[in-house]
């Protein structure tokens, strides 16, 4: 259907009719940082990432592992990388390390920053900023690479799939479920799994032009009602 959810038209479209303003907001309580994107600032570095994805080999129907989904859930990487492997038609797999044997490049984050066997790996140092690897690892590509590709954005207009466990596919059906939301919200991520998180933090403020603040690492309440409270926002579903 020609009116169908997408979320790359839908980016495309906040860009255009307000893109100076808040779409994502990251706070990781663990280290104290706060990132923000607008919608444009989003979708540089989707595009960005998208030429990577392009520069390293993968185009329509290639296979994408992303295990930071799983292990860093609502992280702004793993949300850029989703959306860069859609936008270029790529299939995202959000599955663990050990069962990335399938895809054609893996993105895992720092903890094992190591090429993952007979695989292109790139590893994410998850920076609040997006800076690279502290040092050096051979075998991969850092991330941080990333700042050097072109600002062109360009997509593929294949139809977005989700295969979350190698196994199930969530497609056009899970997409068109999405409940656009308007309104600015707290999101605590994790508790439902990766395709559950990309629609409350991503897909849903898309589909509405919401935005949302997610907030990683929290475990106090007043801490969480203090971060709603300085960000003019309510308290999503935890």
């Amino acid at each position: 259907m020609s009116n169908a959810f997408c979320p790359i038209t839908a980016l495309e479209q906040r860009v255009h009719r307000d893109g100076a303003q808040p779409l994502l907001t990251c706070y990781d309580e663990a280290d104290g940082s706060r990132v923000e994107f607008s919608a444009r600032t989003l979708a540089n570095w989707v595009d960005k990432t998208a030429n990577l994805i392009e520069a390293v080999g993968l185009d329509e129907g290639s296979e994408l592992g992303l295990p930071l989904l799983l292990s860093h859930p609502g992280h702004w990487v793993g949300l850029v990388w989703t959306l860069a492997a859609w936008q270029v038609g790529a299939t995202v797999f959000a599955v663990p390390r050990d069962d990335l044997e399938r895809v054609e490049l893996a993105v895992v984050g720092p903890e094992n920053p190591h090429p993952v066997p007979g695989v292109e790996t790139v590893v994410c140092s998850l920076h609040p900023l997006g800076a690279g690897l502290p040092t050096p690892v051979a075998g991969v590509t850092d991330y941080a690479e990333v700042l050097s590709q072109p600002d062109v954005h360009w997509r593929n207009p294949a139809p977005q799939i989700w295969l979350d466990d190698g196994e199930q596919q969530v497609g056009a059906e899970a997409l068109a479920a999405i409940t656009p939301v308007a309104g600015r919200n707290v999101v605590l991520p994790g508790a439902d799994g990766p395709w559950a998180d990309l629609g409350r933090l991503l897909l849903a403020p898309l589909a509405g032009g919401g935005s949302v603040v997610v907030v990683n690492n929290c475990e106090l309440p007043d801490r969480l009602e203090a971060i709603a409270a300085a960000e003019r926002a309510d308290l999503g579903p935890k």
